[in-house]
């Protein structure tokens, strides 16, 4: 559970958000934010992937699911978290939107519903390529390179499967036409 208690009688110091509730009992932080989501979420296909804060009040959320994510979805998470803002304390924007094919993986659901699909990779050791994810762990992702086109004399090699660290690795869903 979350903690949002503030105490009163010490300035505040290196606080980013504002409060809400007729209380003031709570801070608007990018941690209250994602509890609100999961709690919009729940018992649902969709997850949180991430919480923005950037200035002037901007809140950007992004969610993601295991089928797809619909306009519906997201309005539907948007007016439940500013259900519990109060916008009379301090104004803000308020944007929740799917993370779409742009986006990289960084969760590991993500990851799993792309398994055995085309990937673009970008490693710090390798470049940018595409490929099929074959599988993933905490530390590493395995790819099967897509082979490059070669003229019809030369046969291409059967490519590789590379282990790449996660850390240095980004993976984007690869749109081929």
């Amino acid at each position: 559970m979350l903690d949002n208690s503030v105490m009163i009688g010490k300035p505040a110091t290196n606080v980013t958000g504002f409060f809400i509730g007729k209380n003031i009992d709570k801070m608007i932080s990018k941690e209250l934010i994602a509890s609100l989501v999961e709690e919009t979420i729940q018992n649902t296909d969709l997850f949180l992937v991430d919480v923005k804060m950037k200035p002037n009040n901007v809140i950007e959320v992004y969610v993601d699911a295991d089928s797809a994510v619909n306009i519906d979805q997201c309005v539907t998470i948007s007016r439940f978290v500013e259900s519990k803002m109060d916008r009379d304390v301090e104004d803000f924007e308020l944007s929740v939107l799917s993370w779409g094919l742009s986006g990289a993986l960084k969760m590991d659901r993500q990851l799993q519903k792309y398994v055995g699909k085309d990937v673009e990779v970008k490693s710090k050791e390798l470049g940018k390529f595409q490929g099929k994810l074959a599988s993933f762990n905490a530390e590493k992702v395995e790819i099967i390179p897509t082979p490059k086109k070669t003229s019809k004399k030369k046969s291409a090699e059967e490519p590789q499967n590379l282990m790449l660290d996660r850390k240095t690795t980004e993976l984007k869903p690869a749109i081929i036409f």
